[in-house]
């Protein structure tokens, strides 16, 4: 398998709408290898590289060639992926400076919820006014004539090697580094969560989660890991089979640690009297939730495991 023109051509897919990517990926590939073919008969010897410096541009320029002319784009088509690549830039640096102030805030309060919830609350409107002065920004460099000229120093060599086009959700890694980021705070005692039950006039927050000590050091090592690995996943664009091989992995031992605190016989104890008639409500409503967050981690985890066994390299006529 040619690697330089298989990354290239799940690059250039990247852009286009998912329901497209699997069968163009196939097409531009083959139209590759054949090109590259005829390419090395008056370049014997010619690397990939040097093919697509000499015969192709920039990914996004080519995957703007393949787009529908019937398309409505909110900015010219000239535009339009650099437009979508840098709104999504902007919102994922944003995310991160939120994640760090709300992280900022609960250690200051020692409260988790609040800190939370402010962070939530604020961080949909500084997005909306981050979408809206990118989009001024390419409005008026589409005005003034701009041909999308950062896109000419473009080489092969600025491909990142990769085996597969699609593309990683940041919204659902930033909500990840987010949960995180809250849980390891938790865990190290540095927050707290608020008083969830009041009776007899008295907060019923003194609860205490019987695990054993090995169990919260490996819940520490694994949201440490989470942060590190949504961080990582955030400075790529699209999936490869070892960063979803390594999310496979996160993701059944996630399974193991819920499941375990799930099957507890006595997850949960409290030290106020008055609220231990609550004690089995809230126990089962806690085991409930860790069932629930099991059932979507493991569609996560076969999800992941679907795109990759099907990660097998296309099939090229080209001899090349």
């Amino acid at each position: 398998m040619m690697e330089w023109l298989a990354s290239y051509a799940h690059q250039v897919v990247s852009y286009l709408p998912a329901a497209q990517r699997d069968d163009t990926y196939a097409e531009i590939y083959d139209s590759l290898c054949e090109e590259y073919a005829d390419w090395c008969q008056a370049h014997p010897g010619g690397k990939e590289t040097e093919f697509l410096d000499e015969s192709k541009g920039h990914p996004m320029r080519y995957a703007t060639q393949l787009a529908s002319n019937d398309s409505a784009y909110l900015v010219g088509p000239r535009f339009y992926f650099s437009f979508l690549a840098a709104l999504k830039g902007a919102a994922t640096v944003v995310a991160i400076i939120f994640v760090v102030i709300g992280i900022v805030n609960a250690l200051a309060s020692g409260q988790l919820f609040s800190a939370l919830l402010n962070t939530l609350w604020a961080l949909p409107q500084s997005l909306l006014w981050v979408g809206a002065a990118v989009l001024g920004v390419f409005v008026a460099l589409e005005k003034s004539g701009e041909t999308a000229s950062w896109l000419d120093g473009w080489q092969a060599s600025d491909l990142v090697l990769t085996d597969d086009h699609q593309t990683i959700s940041r919204g659902e890694t930033v909500f990840e580094l987010v949960v995180a980021s809250f849980a390891l705070l938790w865990i190290l005692g540095l927050v707290e969560f608020p008083g969830m039950i009041r009776h007899d006039g008295v907060w019923a927050d003194a609860w205490t989660i019987n695990l054993p000590t090995l169990y919260w050091w490996i819940l520490g090592a694994s949201l440490v890991f989470d942060i590190v690995f949504a961080l990582q996943r955030l400075r790529r664009s699209v999936w490869t089979s070892r960063l979803r091989l390594v999310k496979i992995i996160n993701d059944v031992i996630w399974i193991a640690l819920f499941a375990y605190a799930a099957a507890q016989p006595e997850l949960l104890s409290v030290e106020h009297v008055s609220a231990s008639e609550f004690l089995p409500l809230v126990e089962n409503a806690v085991k409930g939730t860790l069932l629930v967050v099991i059932a979507i981690i493991a569609w996560d985890a076969l999800t992941h495991v679907r795109r990759w066994i099907s990660q097998a390299p296309p099939k090229s006529q080209s001899n090349g």
